[in-house]
């Protein structure tokens, strides 16, 4: 028995949880979140810019309807329109639509969730806790990782 779970259960438990840790994603039902991040102006700014891919793998359209976090007043989920030559963030009323079998990307120039009246200084490699919300799938806590101009050339 114990050679069996040597063999067999341990290197696949070592390999999700090594795997889980590099990666920086999450499931919950059919959405795969990965890679979130935070940027934000300089490391004491007081809002921060929220950015990660979703990916539903089900046959059922959901919607993302918010994303909280005890480290910021609150958190909102923005879209950029082009109104008359100049770009302008609105809220998204009723989430963020994420269709079936079909990836949303929250990036900068697009939607993004707004971190206003973040509660501490976010130098890059501070971890945020937060929660997604969605409309069918449930909630997912999640770690946003504050990354800095250089981290963000890598990733997006």
């Amino acid at each position: 028995m114990l050679q069996f779970f040597l063999r067999g259960v341990a290197p696949l438990l070592l390999a999700v949880g090594a795997s889980g840790a590099a990666a920086h994603d999450y499931r919950v039902g059919a959405m795969k979140i990965d890679h979130p991040v935070i940027r934000v102006a300089s490391p004491a700014a007081k809002t921060g810019a929220g950015f990660l891919t979703i990916a539903n793998t089900g046959r059922t359209a959901d919607r993302l309807l918010s994303v909280t976090t005890a480290a910021a007043a609150r958190s909102d989920l923005h879209g950029t329109v082009n109104s008359g030559g100049v770009m302008q963030m609105r809220a998204q009323a009723g989430g963020v639509p994420v269709p079936a079998g079909g990836t949303v990307t929250l990036q900068p120039g697009g939607l993004h969730v707004m971190f206003i009246g973040l509660k501490q200084a976010m130098p890059a490699g501070t971890m945020v806790d937060a929660v997604l919300r969605f409309e069918k799938a449930g909630n997912v806590a999640v770690k946003f990782k504050a990354e800095g101009a250089a981290d963000a050339a890598h990733h997006h």
